[in-house]
Protein backbone atom coordinates (compact mmCIF):
# COMPACT_ATOMS: atom_id res chain seq x y z
CA UNK A 1 0.00 0.00 0.00
CA UNK A 2 1.46 3.81 -0.64
CA UNK A 3 2.05 5.85 2.17
CA UNK A 4 -0.36 8.66 2.52
CA UNK A 5 2.95 10.72 3.30
CA UNK A 6 5.34 9.82 1.39
CA UNK A 7 9.14 9.57 2.27
CA UNK A 8 11.54 12.78 1.35
CA UNK A 9 14.19 9.67 0.89
CA UNK A 10 13.63 6.02 -0.09
CA UNK A 11 15.53 2.71 -0.12
CA UNK A 12 17.43 1.65 -2.72
CA UNK A 13 16.83 -2.35 -4.23
CA UNK A 14 18.85 -4.84 -1.97
CA UNK A 15 22.00 -4.88 -3.61
CA UNK A 16 22.27 -1.70 -5.03
CA UNK A 17 24.99 -0.44 -3.35
CA UNK A 18 28.11 -2.65 -2.66
CA UNK A 19 30.25 -0.21 0.33
CA UNK A 20 33.71 -1.64 -0.44
CA UNK A 21 35.57 0.08 2.75
CA UNK A 22 35.73 0.12 6.65
CA UNK A 23 31.82 -0.70 6.69
CA UNK A 24 31.43 -2.72 3.77
CA UNK A 25 34.21 -5.22 4.73
CA UNK A 26 32.51 -5.36 8.54
CA UNK A 27 28.86 -6.33 6.69
CA UNK A 28 31.23 -9.32 5.06
CA UNK A 29 32.49 -10.21 8.24
CA UNK A 30 29.32 -10.08 10.76
CA UNK A 31 27.66 -12.29 7.95
CA UNK A 32 30.11 -14.79 7.54
CA UNK A 33 31.76 -14.70 11.33
CA UNK A 34 27.88 -14.83 12.73
CA UNK A 35 24.56 -15.04 10.36
CA UNK A 36 25.44 -17.80 8.55
CA UNK A 37 26.31 -19.95 11.69
CA UNK A 38 23.50 -19.34 14.05
CA UNK A 39 21.61 -22.43 14.65
CA UNK A 40 17.95 -21.22 13.65
CA UNK A 41 16.35 -24.57 14.36
CA UNK A 42 17.54 -23.92 18.10
CA UNK A 43 15.49 -20.18 17.93
CA UNK A 44 12.72 -22.04 16.95
CA UNK A 45 12.43 -24.45 19.83
CA UNK A 46 10.86 -22.20 22.09
CA UNK A 47 7.98 -21.26 19.80
CA UNK A 48 7.32 -25.00 19.48
CA UNK A 49 7.75 -26.22 23.19
CA UNK A 50 6.05 -22.82 24.61
CA UNK A 51 7.13 -23.56 27.47
CA UNK A 52 9.14 -20.40 28.63
CA UNK A 53 7.03 -20.08 31.84
CA UNK A 54 9.80 -18.14 33.68
CA UNK A 55 8.63 -14.87 32.03
CA UNK A 56 12.00 -14.17 29.96
CA UNK A 57 12.57 -13.15 26.27
CA UNK A 58 13.52 -16.02 24.40
CA UNK A 59 10.69 -15.02 21.75
CA UNK A 60 12.41 -12.50 20.66
CA UNK A 61 15.53 -13.54 19.70
CA UNK A 62 14.40 -15.41 16.56
CA UNK A 63 12.54 -12.27 15.33
CA UNK A 64 15.99 -9.80 15.86
CA UNK A 65 18.57 -12.59 14.46
CA UNK A 66 16.36 -12.93 11.70
CA UNK A 67 15.49 -9.11 10.73
CA UNK A 68 19.11 -9.00 11.10
CA UNK A 69 19.82 -11.59 8.54
CA UNK A 70 17.27 -9.61 6.32
CA UNK A 71 18.69 -6.46 6.52
CA UNK A 72 22.18 -7.97 5.78
CA UNK A 73 20.78 -9.76 3.02
CA UNK A 74 19.50 -6.31 1.63
CA UNK A 75 23.24 -5.43 1.95
CA UNK A 76 25.12 -8.29 0.63
CA UNK A 77 22.16 -10.60 -0.92
CA UNK A 78 23.89 -14.24 -1.44
CA UNK A 79 22.00 -17.29 -2.28
CA UNK A 80 23.52 -18.73 1.29
CA UNK A 81 22.16 -16.34 3.36
CA UNK A 82 18.64 -16.10 1.51
CA UNK A 83 18.15 -19.83 1.96
CA UNK A 84 19.09 -19.94 5.53
CA UNK A 85 15.75 -16.77 6.12
CA UNK A 86 13.47 -19.00 3.58
CA UNK A 87 14.09 -22.28 5.56
CA UNK A 88 13.77 -20.27 8.85
CA UNK A 89 10.54 -18.30 8.14
CA UNK A 90 9.10 -21.66 7.18
CA UNK A 91 9.80 -23.42 10.36
CA UNK A 92 8.57 -20.42 12.28
CA UNK A 93 5.43 -20.55 10.70
CA UNK A 94 4.82 -24.47 11.53
CA UNK A 95 4.61 -23.89 15.45
CA UNK A 96 1.30 -21.28 14.45
CA UNK A 97 -1.23 -22.87 15.83
CA UNK A 98 -5.05 -22.90 14.72
CA UNK A 99 -6.17 -20.24 16.67
CA UNK A 100 -3.29 -18.31 14.83
CA UNK A 101 -0.92 -17.79 17.95
CA UNK A 102 2.97 -17.42 17.36
CA UNK A 103 4.68 -17.79 20.61
CA UNK A 104 7.32 -19.27 23.41
CA UNK A 105 4.67 -18.91 26.15
CA UNK A 106 2.02 -21.19 27.10
CA UNK A 107 -1.85 -20.21 26.86
CA UNK A 108 -2.30 -19.65 30.51
CA UNK A 109 0.86 -17.01 30.88
CA UNK A 110 0.22 -15.57 27.62
CA UNK A 111 -0.02 -11.77 26.98
CA UNK A 112 2.24 -11.24 30.07
CA UNK A 113 5.80 -10.02 30.73
CA UNK A 114 7.63 -9.99 27.81
CA UNK A 115 5.14 -12.35 25.48
CA UNK A 116 3.85 -8.96 23.56
CA UNK A 117 6.99 -7.76 22.86
CA UNK A 118 8.02 -11.08 21.38
CA UNK A 119 5.85 -11.77 18.94
CA UNK A 120 6.42 -8.26 18.03
CA UNK A 121 9.41 -9.07 16.54
CA UNK A 122 8.00 -12.19 15.19
CA UNK A 123 6.07 -9.93 13.11
CA UNK A 124 8.72 -7.28 12.30
CA UNK A 125 10.37 -10.24 10.75
CA UNK A 126 7.34 -11.71 8.85
CA UNK A 127 6.89 -8.32 7.54
CA UNK A 128 10.43 -7.44 6.43
CA UNK A 129 10.65 -10.74 4.40
CA UNK A 130 7.38 -10.44 2.61
CA UNK A 131 8.55 -6.83 2.44
CA UNK A 132 12.33 -7.68 1.50
CA UNK A 133 12.51 -11.64 0.13
CA UNK A 134 9.74 -13.24 -0.52
CA UNK A 135 5.78 -11.51 -0.77
CA UNK A 136 4.63 -15.29 0.16
CA UNK A 137 0.94 -15.32 0.31
CA UNK A 138 1.16 -17.81 3.56
CA UNK A 139 3.57 -15.71 5.31
CA UNK A 140 1.25 -12.42 5.10
CA UNK A 141 -2.13 -14.71 6.22
CA UNK A 142 0.35 -16.14 9.02
CA UNK A 143 0.76 -12.25 9.66
CA UNK A 144 -2.77 -11.68 9.89
CA UNK A 145 -3.97 -14.92 11.64
CA UNK A 146 -1.22 -14.06 14.29
CA UNK A 147 -2.56 -10.27 15.02
CA UNK A 148 -6.06 -11.63 14.87
CA UNK A 149 -5.27 -13.88 17.96
CA UNK A 150 -3.48 -10.97 19.72
CA UNK A 151 -5.90 -8.37 19.62
CA UNK A 152 -8.86 -10.90 21.00
CA UNK A 153 -6.31 -11.13 24.10
CA UNK A 154 -4.48 -7.56 24.29
CA UNK A 155 -7.26 -5.21 22.86
CA UNK A 156 -10.60 -3.67 22.91
CA UNK A 157 -13.10 -5.35 25.54
CA UNK A 158 -9.36 -7.55 26.63
CA UNK A 159 -6.54 -6.63 28.36
CA UNK A 160 -4.67 -3.16 28.03
CA UNK A 161 -1.02 -2.97 26.54
CA UNK A 162 -0.35 -1.47 30.00
CA UNK A 163 -1.15 -4.59 31.76
CA UNK A 164 0.13 -6.79 29.61
CA UNK A 165 4.11 -6.57 29.57
CA UNK A 166 6.92 -4.29 31.12
CA UNK A 167 8.54 -0.91 31.93
CA UNK A 168 5.18 0.85 32.38
CA UNK A 169 3.86 -0.73 29.50
CA UNK A 170 6.12 0.57 27.00
CA UNK A 171 7.60 -2.84 25.89
CA UNK A 172 4.23 -4.55 24.71
CA UNK A 173 3.05 -0.95 23.15
CA UNK A 174 6.22 -0.98 20.87
CA UNK A 175 4.09 -3.76 18.88
CA UNK A 176 2.43 -0.32 17.33
CA UNK A 177 4.90 0.23 14.36
CA UNK A 178 4.69 -3.97 14.05
CA UNK A 179 0.70 -3.70 13.43
CA UNK A 180 1.33 -0.47 11.14
CA UNK A 181 3.85 -2.78 9.08
CA UNK A 182 1.35 -5.20 8.90
CA UNK A 183 -1.31 -3.42 7.93
CA UNK A 184 0.64 -1.88 4.96
CA UNK A 185 1.74 -5.61 4.10
CA UNK A 186 -2.03 -6.48 3.92
CA UNK A 187 -4.44 -3.94 3.65
CA UNK A 188 -6.40 -4.74 6.66
CA UNK A 189 -8.06 -1.84 7.40
CA UNK A 190 -9.14 -3.11 11.38
CA UNK A 191 -5.23 -3.06 11.95
CA UNK A 192 -5.31 0.52 11.25
CA UNK A 193 -8.06 0.63 14.45
CA UNK A 194 -6.07 -1.22 16.27
CA UNK A 195 -3.03 0.97 16.06
CA UNK A 196 -5.13 3.60 16.96
CA UNK A 197 -6.48 1.67 19.89
CA UNK A 198 -2.72 1.35 21.08
CA UNK A 199 -1.84 4.89 21.00
CA UNK A 200 -4.82 6.61 22.32
CA UNK A 201 -5.94 4.14 24.35
CA UNK A 202 -4.65 0.73 25.57
CA UNK A 203 -1.08 1.62 25.35
CA UNK A 204 1.21 2.74 27.27
CA UNK A 205 1.47 6.61 29.16
CA UNK A 206 4.73 7.05 26.83
CA UNK A 207 2.86 7.89 23.88
CA UNK A 208 1.62 11.14 25.75
CA UNK A 209 4.44 11.92 27.47
CA UNK A 210 6.18 11.84 24.30
CA UNK A 211 4.36 14.06 22.83
CA UNK A 212 4.17 16.63 25.80
CA UNK A 213 7.88 17.49 25.02
CA UNK A 214 9.44 15.73 28.36
CA UNK A 215 13.04 15.01 28.47
CA UNK A 216 13.68 11.42 27.78
CA UNK A 217 14.87 10.56 30.94
CA UNK A 218 11.31 11.70 32.23
CA UNK A 219 9.48 9.61 29.97
CA UNK A 220 8.08 6.74 31.81
CA UNK A 221 10.71 4.94 33.81
CA UNK A 222 13.76 5.97 31.20
CA UNK A 223 13.85 2.89 29.59
CA UNK A 224 15.48 3.56 26.35
CA UNK A 225 15.13 1.11 24.05
CA UNK A 226 11.79 0.26 24.44
CA UNK A 227 10.93 4.14 24.40
CA UNK A 228 12.38 4.91 20.97
CA UNK A 229 10.98 1.97 19.83
CA UNK A 230 7.62 3.02 20.70
CA UNK A 231 8.34 6.33 18.97
CA UNK A 232 9.53 4.58 16.04
CA UNK A 233 5.45 3.31 16.07
CA UNK A 234 4.05 6.77 16.26
CA UNK A 235 6.34 7.63 13.31
CA UNK A 236 4.61 4.66 11.70
CA UNK A 237 1.01 6.24 12.42
CA UNK A 238 2.33 9.62 11.13
CA UNK A 239 3.32 7.93 7.25
CA UNK A 240 -0.47 6.40 7.51
CA UNK A 241 -2.14 9.09 8.68
CA UNK A 242 -0.41 12.12 8.30
CA UNK A 243 -0.91 13.50 11.34
CA UNK A 244 1.64 16.39 11.66
CA UNK A 245 1.94 16.33 15.33
CA UNK A 246 3.18 12.89 15.58
CA UNK A 247 6.04 13.68 13.41
CA UNK A 248 6.63 16.91 15.54
CA UNK A 249 6.62 14.88 19.04
CA UNK A 250 8.81 12.10 16.60
CA UNK A 251 11.43 15.17 15.63
CA UNK A 252 11.43 16.57 19.18
CA UNK A 253 12.43 13.28 20.99
CA UNK A 254 15.09 12.90 18.29
CA UNK A 255 16.27 16.43 18.91
CA UNK A 256 16.25 15.85 22.84
CA UNK A 257 17.85 12.75 22.76
CA UNK A 258 20.47 13.83 20.69
CA UNK A 259 21.48 16.77 22.54
CA UNK A 260 20.41 14.99 25.98
CA UNK A 261 21.69 11.15 26.01
CA UNK A 262 24.46 10.28 23.29
CA UNK A 263 27.65 9.73 23.89
CA UNK A 264 30.42 10.91 21.46
CA UNK A 265 30.44 7.37 20.69
CA UNK A 266 27.41 7.96 18.66
CA UNK A 267 25.36 5.23 21.28
CA UNK A 268 23.40 5.87 24.62
CA UNK A 269 21.94 4.20 27.32
CA UNK A 270 23.29 3.99 31.53
CA UNK A 271 22.11 4.20 34.86
CA UNK A 272 21.79 0.45 35.07
CA UNK A 273 24.67 -2.19 35.02
CA UNK A 274 23.87 -3.06 31.66
CA UNK A 275 23.48 0.61 30.08
CA UNK A 276 19.72 -0.06 29.59
CA UNK A 277 18.59 3.85 30.05
CA UNK A 278 18.18 6.95 29.33
CA UNK A 279 19.84 9.05 32.38
CA UNK A 280 21.26 12.58 31.07
CA UNK A 281 24.24 10.79 29.19
CA UNK A 282 26.19 13.46 27.42
CA UNK A 283 27.13 15.04 30.62
CA UNK A 284 27.05 11.62 32.70
CA UNK A 285 29.18 9.82 30.40
CA UNK A 286 32.16 10.92 32.30
CA UNK A 287 31.15 9.44 35.56
CA UNK A 288 32.19 6.29 37.27
CA UNK A 289 29.05 5.78 38.85
CA UNK A 290 26.27 5.36 36.48
CA UNK A 291 26.09 1.56 35.60
CA UNK A 292 27.22 0.74 32.21
CA UNK A 293 27.35 2.69 29.21
CA UNK A 294 25.84 2.28 25.70
CA UNK A 295 23.82 -1.16 25.27
CA UNK A 296 24.36 -2.29 21.67
CA UNK A 297 20.15 -2.78 21.33
CA UNK A 298 19.82 1.16 22.56
CA UNK A 299 22.18 1.73 19.54
CA UNK A 300 20.60 0.13 16.90
CA UNK A 301 17.61 1.23 17.84
CA UNK A 302 18.22 4.60 17.66
CA UNK A 303 20.22 4.21 14.07
CA UNK A 304 17.34 2.67 13.08
CA UNK A 305 14.94 5.30 14.46
CA UNK A 306 17.22 8.02 12.67
CA UNK A 307 17.17 6.00 9.53
CA UNK A 308 13.01 6.37 9.59
CA UNK A 309 13.05 10.05 10.43
CA UNK A 310 15.63 10.71 7.92
CA UNK A 311 13.50 8.96 5.46
CA UNK A 312 10.61 10.62 6.25
CA UNK A 313 12.10 14.24 6.60
CA UNK A 314 15.51 14.61 4.87
CA UNK A 315 17.19 15.90 7.98
CA UNK A 316 20.39 15.94 7.33
CA UNK A 317 21.57 15.88 11.08
CA UNK A 318 20.09 12.79 11.17
CA UNK A 319 22.83 11.02 9.06
CA UNK A 320 25.47 12.72 10.66
CA UNK A 321 23.79 10.79 13.89
CA UNK A 322 24.09 7.62 11.75
CA UNK A 323 27.50 8.41 10.61
CA UNK A 324 28.41 9.04 13.81
CA UNK A 325 27.73 5.77 15.33
CA UNK A 326 28.14 3.17 12.53
CA UNK A 327 32.25 4.51 12.34
CA UNK A 328 32.39 4.78 16.11
CA UNK A 329 29.99 2.62 18.58
CA UNK A 330 29.14 -0.17 16.18
CA UNK A 331 32.08 -0.85 14.61
CA UNK A 332 33.64 -0.95 18.12
CA UNK A 333 31.07 -3.34 19.56
CA UNK A 334 31.77 -5.79 17.24
CA UNK A 335 34.62 -8.10 17.51
CA UNK A 336 37.29 -7.76 13.97
CA UNK A 337 35.71 -11.54 12.63
CA UNK A 338 32.51 -10.29 13.23
CA UNK A 339 31.48 -13.27 15.19
CA UNK A 340 30.08 -11.40 18.81
CA UNK A 341 29.36 -8.42 19.81
CA UNK A 342 29.82 -6.87 23.01
CA UNK A 343 26.72 -6.04 25.12
CA UNK A 344 28.15 -2.72 26.61
CA UNK A 345 30.86 0.41 25.23
CA UNK A 346 33.29 0.37 27.75
CA UNK A 347 32.54 2.22 30.90
CA UNK A 348 33.32 4.58 32.03
CA UNK A 349 34.50 6.68 29.25
CA UNK A 350 36.81 8.68 31.56
CA UNK A 351 38.47 5.99 32.91
CA UNK A 352 40.26 2.49 31.41
CA UNK A 353 38.38 -0.25 30.84
CA UNK A 354 38.46 -3.25 28.65
CA UNK A 355 35.80 -4.72 25.90
CA UNK A 356 33.64 -7.35 26.83
CA UNK A 357 31.53 -9.82 24.70
CA UNK A 358 28.15 -10.05 25.06
CA UNK A 359 27.25 -13.35 27.33
CA UNK A 360 23.97 -15.99 27.52
CA UNK A 361 21.36 -13.49 29.06
CA UNK A 362 18.96 -16.22 30.20
CA UNK A 363 21.99 -17.99 31.73
CA UNK A 364 22.33 -15.45 33.69
CA UNK A 365 18.48 -14.77 34.20
CA UNK A 366 17.98 -18.33 35.28
CA UNK A 367 21.47 -18.46 37.43
CA UNK A 368 22.89 -21.07 35.05
CA UNK A 369 19.46 -23.25 35.25
CA UNK A 370 18.75 -22.35 31.41
CA UNK A 371 21.45 -22.29 28.95
CA UNK A 372 20.39 -20.19 25.63
CA UNK A 373 23.46 -19.31 24.07
CA UNK A 374 22.29 -16.07 23.15
CA UNK A 375 22.39 -12.60 23.69
CA UNK A 376 19.91 -9.47 22.62
CA UNK A 377 22.60 -7.04 21.59
CA UNK A 378 24.82 -10.36 19.73
CA UNK A 379 20.93 -10.53 17.75
CA UNK A 380 20.70 -7.04 16.84
CA UNK A 381 24.47 -5.76 16.29
CA UNK A 382 24.51 -7.24 12.82
CA UNK A 383 21.24 -5.17 11.82
CA UNK A 384 23.08 -1.86 12.90
CA UNK A 385 26.14 -2.50 10.85
CA UNK A 386 23.89 -3.43 7.71
CA UNK A 387 22.17 -0.70 7.98
CA UNK A 388 25.28 1.52 6.54
CA UNK A 389 24.38 -0.04 2.85
CA UNK A 390 20.77 1.71 3.24
CA UNK A 391 22.11 4.81 4.82
CA UNK A 392 24.81 5.32 2.14
CA UNK A 393 23.27 5.89 -1.03
CA UNK A 394 18.99 6.14 -1.09
CA UNK A 395 16.81 8.20 -3.69
CA UNK A 396 15.67 11.34 -3.42
CA UNK A 397 13.14 13.35 -6.12
CA UNK A 398 14.78 13.23 -9.21
CA UNK A 399 17.61 11.46 -8.39
CA UNK A 400 20.11 9.88 -5.76
CA UNK A 401 21.80 11.63 -2.14
CA UNK A 402 25.08 10.02 -1.03
CA UNK A 403 25.22 9.98 3.13
CA UNK A 404 28.71 8.57 3.06
CA UNK A 405 31.88 8.25 1.11
CA UNK A 406 33.82 5.42 1.42
CA UNK A 407 34.97 3.19 -1.71
CA UNK A 408 31.82 2.05 -2.99
CA UNK A 409 29.46 1.49 -6.24
CA UNK A 410 25.56 2.91 -6.10
CA UNK A 411 23.82 1.10 -8.99
CA UNK A 412 20.99 3.95 -9.18
CA UNK A 413 18.67 2.34 -11.83
CA UNK A 414 19.78 -0.02 -15.23
CA UNK A 415 21.64 2.74 -16.95
CA UNK A 416 23.29 4.91 -14.16
CA UNK A 417 25.68 3.89 -11.46
CA UNK A 418 28.04 5.81 -9.24
CA UNK A 419 31.84 4.63 -8.32
CA UNK A 420 32.99 6.04 -5.38
CA UNK A 421 36.75 6.15 -4.76
CA UNK A 422 38.17 7.31 -1.49
CA UNK A 423 40.35 7.08 1.62
CA UNK A 424 37.55 7.81 3.70
CA UNK A 425 36.76 8.07 6.77
CA UNK A 426 40.69 8.51 7.15
CA UNK A 427 41.37 10.53 3.97
CA UNK A 428 39.43 13.60 3.00
CA UNK A 429 39.86 13.44 -1.10
CA UNK A 430 36.82 11.56 -2.82
CA UNK A 431 36.16 11.16 -6.44
CA UNK A 432 32.17 10.07 -7.66
CA UNK A 433 32.59 9.10 -11.28
CA UNK A 434 29.33 9.16 -13.25
CA UNK A 435 28.41 5.48 -14.74
CA UNK A 436 26.14 6.16 -17.49
CA UNK A 437 26.02 5.23 -21.60
CA UNK A 438 24.53 8.68 -22.57
CA UNK A 439 23.87 11.91 -21.57
CA UNK A 440 21.45 12.04 -18.34
CA UNK A 441 19.86 14.51 -16.23
CA UNK A 442 19.30 14.08 -12.39
CA UNK A 443 20.13 15.51 -9.02
CA UNK A 444 22.86 14.36 -7.04
CA UNK A 445 22.73 15.37 -3.54
CA UNK A 446 25.96 15.28 -1.58
CA UNK A 447 26.19 15.42 2.05
CA UNK A 448 28.77 17.86 3.42
CA UNK A 449 30.10 16.61 6.66
CA UNK A 450 29.00 19.21 9.78
CA UNK A 451 32.59 18.65 11.03
CA UNK A 452 34.35 19.88 8.05
CA UNK A 453 34.14 23.09 8.05
CA UNK A 454 36.05 23.95 4.74
CA UNK A 455 34.97 21.44 1.69
CA UNK A 456 36.22 21.96 -1.27
CA UNK A 457 33.77 20.62 -4.34
CA UNK A 458 34.01 20.47 -7.86
CA UNK A 459 32.18 19.15 -10.83
CA UNK A 460 33.95 19.02 -14.18
CA UNK A 461 36.64 21.26 -12.67
CA UNK A 462 34.38 23.84 -11.93
CA UNK A 463 33.91 24.52 -8.08
CA UNK A 464 30.86 25.06 -6.72
CA UNK A 465 30.25 26.77 -3.27
CA UNK A 466 28.92 24.34 -0.51
CA UNK A 467 28.07 24.77 3.27
CA UNK A 468 29.34 22.49 6.03
CA UNK A 469 25.76 20.58 7.64
CA UNK A 470 24.10 20.84 4.82
CA UNK A 471 23.34 18.64 1.34
CA UNK A 472 24.98 20.04 -1.83
CA UNK A 473 22.05 20.01 -4.45
CA UNK A 474 23.38 19.29 -8.01
CA UNK A 475 20.85 19.26 -10.60
CA UNK A 476 22.41 18.89 -14.09
CA UNK A 477 22.90 17.06 -17.34
CA UNK A 478 25.72 15.00 -16.97
CA UNK A 479 28.13 13.03 -19.39
CA UNK A 480 29.68 9.67 -19.34
CA UNK A 481 32.39 9.97 -17.50
CA UNK A 482 31.64 12.97 -15.04
CA UNK A 483 33.71 13.45 -11.90
CA UNK A 484 32.74 15.14 -8.93
CA UNK A 485 35.58 15.85 -6.69
CA UNK A 486 35.41 16.78 -3.16
CA UNK A 487 38.06 17.46 0.15
CA UNK A 488 36.68 17.66 3.38
CA UNK A 489 38.53 19.07 5.85
CA UNK A 490 39.63 17.06 8.91
CA UNK A 491 41.59 18.82 11.59
CA UNK A 492 41.63 17.22 15.23
CA UNK A 493 38.55 18.85 17.17
CA UNK A 494 38.53 18.37 20.79
CA UNK A 495 34.92 17.61 22.21
CA UNK A 496 34.91 19.20 25.87
CA UNK A 497 32.44 17.06 28.52
CA UNK A 498 32.20 17.33 32.29
CA UNK A 499 34.96 19.22 34.32
CA UNK A 500 37.90 19.56 31.69
CA UNK A 501 37.76 16.01 30.13
CA UNK A 502 38.44 16.62 26.63
CA UNK A 503 38.05 13.69 23.75
CA UNK A 504 39.94 13.73 20.42
CA UNK A 505 38.22 13.20 17.62
CA UNK A 506 39.15 13.39 13.25
CA UNK A 507 36.50 13.76 10.60
CA UNK A 508 33.47 11.50 11.66
CA UNK A 509 36.14 8.96 13.86
CA UNK A 510 36.74 9.22 17.71
CA UNK A 511 40.18 8.91 19.15
CA UNK A 512 41.31 6.83 21.79
CA UNK A 513 44.40 5.57 23.91
CA UNK A 514 44.86 1.71 23.97
CA UNK A 515 47.07 0.17 26.66
CA UNK A 516 48.82 -1.79 23.35
CA UNK A 517 50.21 1.97 22.51
CA UNK A 518 51.19 3.44 25.78
CA UNK A 519 49.43 5.07 28.81
CA UNK A 520 46.31 4.69 28.46
CA UNK A 521 45.94 7.65 31.40
CA UNK A 522 48.39 10.04 29.57
CA UNK A 523 46.56 13.36 29.32
CA UNK A 524 46.45 15.38 26.08
CA UNK A 525 48.70 18.41 26.64
CA UNK A 526 48.34 19.34 23.16
CA UNK A 527 45.75 17.74 20.30
CA UNK A 528 46.87 19.46 17.54
CA UNK A 529 47.21 17.80 13.76
CA UNK A 530 48.04 14.70 14.27
CA UNK A 531 50.57 12.02 12.04
CA UNK A 532 49.24 8.90 10.41
CA UNK A 533 51.43 5.39 11.67
CA UNK A 534 51.37 2.94 9.37
CA UNK A 535 50.71 -0.53 9.88
CA UNK A 536 50.34 -0.74 13.58
CA UNK A 537 49.28 -4.94 13.84
CA UNK A 538 46.25 -5.17 15.61
CA UNK A 539 44.84 -1.87 14.27
CA UNK A 540 43.20 -0.24 11.74
CA UNK A 541 43.95 3.19 12.09
CA UNK A 542 47.26 4.78 14.49
CA UNK A 543 47.96 8.51 14.79
CA UNK A 544 50.83 10.21 16.74
CA UNK A 545 50.39 13.44 18.66
CA UNK A 546 52.81 16.64 19.03
CA UNK A 547 53.65 14.73 21.64
CA UNK A 548 54.76 11.97 20.70
CA UNK A 549 52.11 9.84 22.41
CA UNK A 550 49.80 7.47 20.00
CA UNK A 551 46.14 6.89 19.66
CA UNK A 552 43.97 5.07 17.78
CA UNK A 553 40.67 4.87 15.87
CA UNK A 554 37.90 4.62 18.47
CA UNK A 555 36.56 0.68 17.03
CA UNK A 556 40.15 -0.42 17.07
CA UNK A 557 40.81 0.53 20.92
CA UNK A 558 39.93 -2.75 22.91
CA UNK A 559 39.88 -4.42 20.15
CA UNK A 560 41.04 -8.12 21.73
CA UNK A 561 38.15 -8.06 24.13
CA UNK A 562 40.28 -8.57 26.90
CA UNK A 563 42.47 -7.39 29.62
CA UNK A 564 45.01 -7.32 27.03
CA UNK A 565 43.98 -4.44 25.78
CA UNK A 566 42.73 -1.42 27.85
CA UNK A 567 41.20 2.08 26.33
CA UNK A 568 40.03 5.42 27.80
CA UNK A 569 38.38 8.03 25.57
CA UNK A 570 38.29 11.11 27.98
CA UNK A 571 41.09 12.51 28.98
CA UNK A 572 42.16 15.72 31.09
Amino acid sequence: MPLRKPDTFTLLPPGSVNLKGVLGQAIDRSIAGRLTKVSYEHLVEPFRDRSENDGLWRCEFWGKIVRSAIRSWHARPSSELRALITATVQDLLSTQTPDGCISTYPRELQASRWDVWGRKYVLLALCRYCNEIDNDSAVRQAVVRCLRHLVSQVGPGAKSMLDSGEHQGMAPSSILGAVLKAYRLTGEAWMLDYAHWIIEQGGSPVFAQVRSGLSPRNIANGKAYEMTSCVEGMLELYRETGDPSLLAAAQEYFRKVQEEEIFVTGVGGLKDAVGEYWYHGAVNQVRADCGGLGETCVTTTYIRFCLNLLRATGDIRLAAEIERSLYNGTLGAMTPDGSSWSHLNPTPLAGPSSRTLAGDQIAVCTRGRSQFHEDCCLAQGPEAIATAALFAAMRCEGGIVLNLYEDCRVQADEGLALEISSGYPDHGAVAISIDCAAAREFRLKLRIPYWSKDTQVRVAGQKIPVQAGSYCDLCRKWQPGDTVELQFSMPTAEIMVGQGFRALRRGPVLLARDSRLGDVNRPYFSAGEVTPVENVPGFRRVYALQDGSRVCDYASAGNTFSEESQLRVFLP
